[in-house]
């Protein structure tokens, strides 16, 4: 039976979301000071971001097929080279020193967040998510003070909270396994991990306050706040952070909208229904019967899940394709055709299989995903 890796998937579901939202709420405290007080600014980041997360993911289960390999290749070059402008006028207006750009920089990059939490509808946004985030918590260093320290705080930690769920997510989700392993133990190293992080960087900022960009500050870009304000917003930023966290946490877990992040969906049929005749191979593929042997009804699953991968990055079947047919499009070439035979005589052939056939057919699915994978 397969099994979807929820826990993970939520968790680095949630670690994006935070991710964002420590970035743009420590840009708006670097840069508007005072203006961060009003209730818009506390409460656009984490309304906007988690609405533009979900819809994000919603857009994924939609659009992650729509394109061919190559034109989603042209796509993300054409958005990678808009950004890069973006991002190179952004910060000549920054070392500039003026106020207006130095402003105005900020915003766009604010706004280019809720734009990559969407775009992970159409494949592999979460990477243009992670640099933006970056660039924020970049430009939040110019302005100094604890604005800065607290951005690059939240970053660091939950970068490496991040990279923990999303290793575990795509292992487990590219190469099926039997038995998940127990989500406690995996998240509560990732956490130990970021709690660390946090309390260096803590104790780095606290011995070396970010000292604000000096054109910036002659301009008057940067916004000195007196003591009590400053820990009044810095209180005000933190209860905001968490209590829309522990909301998208219930979200995700209660709420249905987890269901948007799934990877499970079902593969298409292995043959179109329009063949009159078809070879024993061609019939359309279901779920193993309780009957068949299991190291046969592993092949099967196997096969099943790597399909689903190989879909979701360009290598769609053709409904009029066979197994073996399809191998002949799929490279390392032997490999391919060895786990279209494997899958043969797993689902049609009358002999049971044997662990060193299943061990095979893992190893033949791993080197298709890999080869693929560094193609994308």
């Amino acid at each position: 039976m397969k099994k979807s890796p929820e826990p993970f998937m939520r968790a680095r579901f949630l670690a994006l979301y935070v991710l964002s939202l420590g970035s743009v709420s420590g840009s708006i405290l670097a840069w508007q000071g005072k203006d961060a007080f009003f209730p818009l600014s506390l409460l656009w980041p984490p309304l906007g971001l988690g609405a533009a997360a979900i819809a994000g993911a919603a857009l994924r289960e939609r659009f992650s097929g729509l394109l061919e390999r190559n034109a989603r290749a042209r796509v993300r070059a054409l958005l990678g080279i808009c950004y890069g402008a973006v991002v190179l006028t952004v910060s000549l207006g920054l070392l500039s020193g003026s106020r207006d750009a130095a402003r105005s920089g900020a915003s766009i990059l604010r706004a280019l967040q809720l734009f990559f939490l969407l775009l992970t509808g159409f494949g592999r946004g979460d990477l243009g998510t992670l640099v933006n985030a970056f660039a924020l918590t970049s430009t939040s260093l110019l302005a100094g003070g604890p604005g800065a320290a607290v951005s690059a705080t939240l970053h660091g930690s939950i970068v490496v909270f991040f990279l923990t769920a999303d290793h575990a997510t795509r292992t487990l989700t590219e190469f099926p396994v039997e038995q998940l392993p127990p989500s406690g133990p995996i998240l509560r190293a990732g956490a130990t991990a970021a709690f660390v992080i946090a309390v260096l960087l803590a104790g780095f900022f606290w011995l070396l306050p970010p000292a604000p960009y000096a054109p910036l500050q002659k301009a008057g870009a940067i916004r000195a706040l007196p003591a009590g304000e400053l820990v009044g917003l810095l209180s005000n930023l933190m209860l905001v952070v968490i209590v829309s966290t522990a909301g998208f946490y219930l979200l995700l877990r209660f709420g249905g909208a987890g269901r948007s992040i799934s990877v499970e969906q079902p593969v298409a049929e292995f043959v179109s229904p329009q063949r009159k005749t078809a070879r024993p191979e061609a019939a359309p593929y279901r779920e193993p019967p309780a009957s068949m042997k299991e190291w046969r009804a592993r092949i099967v699953a196997l096969y099943v899940k790597t399909a689903q991968q190989l879909a979701k990055w360009g290598r769609r079947r053709k409904s009029s394709q066979t197994p073996r047919e399809f191998a002949r499009n799929l490279a390392p070439a032997s490999a391919s055709a060895e786990l279209a035979e494997l899958f043969g005589r797993a689902r049609y052939g009358p002999d049971e299989l044997t662990r060193v056939e299943f061990e095979r057919a893992s190893l033949v699915a791993r080197e298709i995903l890999d080869h693929h994978r560094r193609r994308i």
